[in-house]
C-alpha cells in the first residue's frame, strides 16, 4: 500500500493507514452508525471498492503561499503550504504538471499571495486530468492593478507552456480576499478552455471551474447505479435535481420520455447543454436554485437527487415532501445527512436498494445512493 511521507502535517489521506479492505468495512459501519444514531431502520450491506486505491484523483488544488511554497495545505494551518507536497491520491499526470507548475511558480518574478495579509498575486495552481488524456491548469491570482500588470501576468503565465503541454491553459482572477482556488474573471491562454472526459461511452465537457466526479475510475460505477436504481424510463419524466454538468441525466435522457436537470451554478448549466448535444441527449436544462424551482410542475415519475455535501435545502426537502414523487435515487456525499433527512422522509418512503461506493480511498468520504419508492 502507497503511504505519504507528510502524512502527519497534511491530512489529506487520514485513513492511508489503515488496510484498504478494513477502510471499506469501517465506511459500512460508519454508514450504518449513522442510521443508528437516527433511530432509522436501515442497514447499507454492499460497498463497491474503487478500481483504482491511488493516483485516482483527477483534481487537485494545490496553494500557493506567501513564500512561494507550491504544494498541499498543512492540516489545520490554512495559511501555510507543505512545499512540494503532491499527493499519491493525485493522477500521475497531475504529479508531472506539478513539478513544471511548481518550479514555474518559484522562478517567474511574480508575487505570492499572502492569505493574512491580502496582498500578492498567486495563489494557486489547480491541475486536471481525465482519462482521454487531456490536462487543464488554471492559475488562481489575485486581479492586477493595472493593465500593464496584468500583461506582465499573462506573458508569465504563457511562460508555463515551455515546461508543461496541458491541454488548456487557464488564468482565473479571484477579486476577493477568500482563500478560495477559483476566480471571478476567466481567461483561456492556450487550448479550448476545456477538457473532456469519457464515462461509459458518453462525453463530457469539464470547464475550469465546473465540478465533476473527482474519481474517474470508480465514476462509471456510480453512474450505472444510478441507472440501475432508476429504473424502466420508458415513458416516464426524469428529473435531475443538482443536476451539475448533466452526469446523470445525459447518460439517462434518451430512455425516458422527457429528461429535465436543474441547477444553480449558471457555468454547470452551459456545460449540461453542451454535453446534452454532444451525446445527442434528449434533455432539458434549468439555471435555478432547487428550492426556488417550481419543479414539482413536471410532475415527474423518478427524481435523482445529488445535493451538496450539506445535504438539501429544507425548502427542497418540504417540497418533496409535499410533491412525492413515486421513485427517489439519492444520491449522498455525506451519509450523516442523508440520515438526518431520512428522519422525515420514512414517514413517506421506504428503501428500497442501497449501495456505497468507494469513490474516495484513504479518506473517510464514501458515497452512498439509496432508491426511495413512495409508500402506498
Amino acid at each position: 500500500m502507497m503511504s505519504c511521507p507528510q502524512k502527519e502535517i497534511c491530512g489529506s489521506c487520514s485513513w492511508s493507514h489503515i488496510p484498504y479492505d478494513k477502510q471499506l468495512k469501517a465506511k459500512l459501519s460508519d454508514i450504518n452508525g449513522s442510521f443508528g444514531l437516527k433511530k432509522l431502520n436501515l442497514k447499507c450491506d454492499t460497498i463497491i471498492s474503487s478500481p483504482k486505491t491511488s493516483h485516482y484523483r483527477n483534481r487537485m488544488d494545490f496553494a500557493i503561499d506567501w513564500e512561494g511554497r507550491v504544494g498541499l495545505k498543512e492540516k489545520g494551518k490554512w495559511w501555510k503550504v507543505i512545499d512540494g507536497h503532491a499527493c499519491f491520491l493525485a493522477d500521475e499526470r497531475i504529479d508531472e504538471l506539478f513539478v513544471a507548475v511548481r518550479s514555474w511558480a518559484q522562478t517567474c518574478g511574480l508575487s505570492f499571495f499572502d492569505r493574512k495579509a491580502h496582498t500578492g498575486l498567486l495563489r494557486y495552481a489547480v491541475i486536471r486530468c481525465t482519462s482521454l488524456v487531456e490536462t487543464m491548469i488554471t492559475i488562481v491570482t489575485s486581479v492586477p492593478k493595472s493593465t500593464e500588470a496584468a500583461d506582465k501576468v499573462r506573458s508569465n503565465l504563457l511562460c508555463i507552456l515551455d515546461t508543461a503541454r496541458p491541454t488548456t491553459l487557464m488564468w482565473a482572477q479571484n477579486s476577493t480576499i477568500t482563500g478560495v482556488s477559483y476566480g471571478d474573471r476567466l481567461e483561456t491562454l492556450a487550448g479550448p478552455g476545456f477538457i473532456e472526459e469519457g464515462i461509459n461511452g458518453f462525453r463530457y465537457r469539464v470547464s475550469p471551474q465546473a465540478f465533476f466526479q473527482t474519481n474517474s475510475y470508480a465514476a462509471p460505477t456510480l453512474q450505472k447505479t444510478v441507472q440501475e436504481f432508476c429504473g424502466d424510463l420508458t415513458n416516464k419524466t426524469l428529473l435531475d435535481l443538482y443536476c451539475g454538468t448533466g452526469f446523470f441525466s445525459v447518460a439517462l435522457a434518451n430512455q425516458a420520455a422527457r429528461t429535465i436537470g436543474v441547477e444553480m451554478v449558471p457555468e454547470a448549466i452551459v456545460d449540461a447543454r453542451i454535453n446534452a448535444s454532444l451525446n445527442a441527449s434528449r434533455s432539458t436544462f434549468y439555471d435555478a436554485r432547487t428550492e426556488e424551482f417550481d419543479w414539482a410542475a413536471f410532475g415527474a415519475d423518478v427524481v435523482i437527487l445529488d445535493p451538496p455535501r450539506v445535504g438539501m435545502h429544507d425548502g427542497t426537502l418540504q417540497d418533496i415532501l409535499a410533491t412525492k414523487p413515486p421513485v427517489i435515487v439519492y444520491v449522498s456525499c455525506n451519509p450523516k445527512n442523508f440520515a438526518r433527512e431520512m428522519v422525515l422522509l420514512q414517514n413517506t418512503y421506504r428503501v428500497e436498494q442501497m449501495r456505497a461506493i468507494d469513490m474516495f480511498p484513504h479518506t473517510p468520504h464514501v458515497e452512498l445512493v439509496s432508491k426511495l419508492i413512495v409508500r402506498r
